[in-house]
């Protein structure tokens, strides 16, 4: 197959071509490794020659090619008695003779008998790879110690493009076994997420019931103890509510599931509305919202905004002390040519490290406890997404006056004149 390479001449010119089919990476690696045995065969006058390889997945020695076809694909223990192992046990080459021969290597095992082998351990930066076996020679002769020596140069040669192969071949495994654990986990994700719209969707009927059965006990004649406690359950199943729709959303969102539906909207009534909405759980804190905006009509999707309005208010009501102020704010940025609004509180504020992370879904801060407390972590989320959604950003500041405050933009390619 390569006789050319018995006509190669020098021994030098040997080793260059070995090099050159080893680094022909168009050529696959099991017909290169045939190649360079049948040269190796015919340099040295061997009837055979072979090149096993150390499979470390099953510890065995696997021939991976050879000059006698029937013992490609071979696997012996690494346990075993055999030439070959004990050369990589003594970690140089091993000579043996016929009568050695009959105790390391059966015949009923090696599938043919031989009077004569050199096995050469095959090492790279001390990592054994495996073993260049050199059988019989063709005048029925020992390897005399020049040409052993000349075998060891051509085993060192091959062990770099060995120790390449194998590195390739452990890397693609891992790649694969990587891939395959990502998909799994991809599988699991999903249905993990299947699980939680399944049971968070059905979570909204029975909420609804609740907070309307709720809201018409306030109708009827109850006592200031009977008030509060229907109040206090109402605002924590209205909670409990914006919790499930922040999931959904969410969830929606991130699948391209939800889109923005704009119309013209005053931005000052919409704020308005949602300071409504929470006015007797801003009376239960003692707590006092300063807001004083003038009409600003954008074009923007009014329940999706409202909702960010929304959260950004519970979030600062969540983290404010009881007779505190929230401050609301509208103003445009001429520079910037968006309008913002910002929420302020006079908590406890946020560390620098965290102005980025608080967005990110189910968050949890260092201490182990969630901002937002007793929210789903999704809050702040759904806030950066619906803005995002509208070409604006959202980010999170210290108040002067302690605190925090959080603002989101709108481009003013969103507000329609007149």
């Amino acid at each position: 197959m390569l006789y050319y390479l018995m006509n190669a001449g020098t021994f030098q010119a040997l080793l260059y071509k070995i090099n050159r089919i080893m680094a022909d990476n168009r050529t696959p690696f099991g017909e290169r490794l045939s190649q360079v045995v049948c040269g190796i065969a015919e340099y040295f006058e061997t009837e055979k020659c072979s090149i096993m390889l150390i499979n470390r997945e099953d510890m065995t020695l696997e021939v991976g090619a050879s000059t006698y076809n029937d013992i490609v694909g071979m696997k012996r223990n690494l346990s075993d008695v055999t030439v070959a192992t004990r050369a990589l046990l003594d970690d140089e080459p091993f000579e043996a003779d016929s009568k050695m021969l009959s105790y390391f290597v059966p015949a009923e095992i090696s599938r043919y008998s031989s009077h004569y082998s050199l096995s050469i351990p095959i090492k790279y930066n001390d990592k054994k790879i495996g073993v260049v076996n050199l059988t019989d020679h063709i005048n029925g002769k020992r390897l005399n110690r020049a040409k052993v020596k000349k075998a060891c140069e051509i085993t060192e040669q091959l062990a770099v493009h060995l120790y390449a192969a194998q590195a390739d071949d452990l890397l693609e495994k891992k790649i694969r076994k990587y891939e395959d654990a990502m998909e799994q986990l991809v599988k699991a994700d999903q249905m993990k997420t299947n699980l939680t719209s399944f049971i968070v969707h059905d979570l909204k009927g029975p909420i609804s019931t609740i907070m309307a059965n709720l809201d018409m006990m306030l109708y009827e004649q109850l006592s200031t103890e009977q008030f509060e406690l229907v109040t206090l359950a109402l605002h924590d199943v209205y909670k409990m509510q914006n919790m499930v729709m922040n999931i959904l959303d969410v969830m929606k969102m991130e699948e391209g599931r939800i889109s923005i539906f704009r119309e013209e909207t005053d931005l000052n009534e919409l704020i308005r509305n949602e300071l409504e909405s929470i006015k007797s759980l801003l009376a239960m804190r003692e707590l006092e919202v300063a807001f004083d905006g003038t009409p600003r009509i954008l074009c923007i999707d009014a329940a999706l905004i409202g909702r960010t309005i929304s959260n950004l208010l519970l979030n600062a009501v969540e983290h404010s002390p009881e007779r505190k102020h929230i401050i609301v704010d509208i103003r445009h940025d001429d520079v910037r040519r968006e309008t913002l609004v910002s929420v302020a509180d006079q908590g406890t504020g946020i560390p620098d490290e965290f102005k980025e992370k608080i967005f990110d879904k189910f968050f949890q801060i260092a201490s182990g406890k969630r901002y937002g407390k007793t929210t789903t972590g999704l809050g702040l989320a759904f806030c950066k997404l619906v803005v995002n959604a509208h070409g604006g950003r959202l980010w999170a500041e210290d108040n002067e006056g302690g605190g925090a405050r959080f603002v989101f933009s709108l481009p003013e390619t969103l507000i329609r004149s007149g």
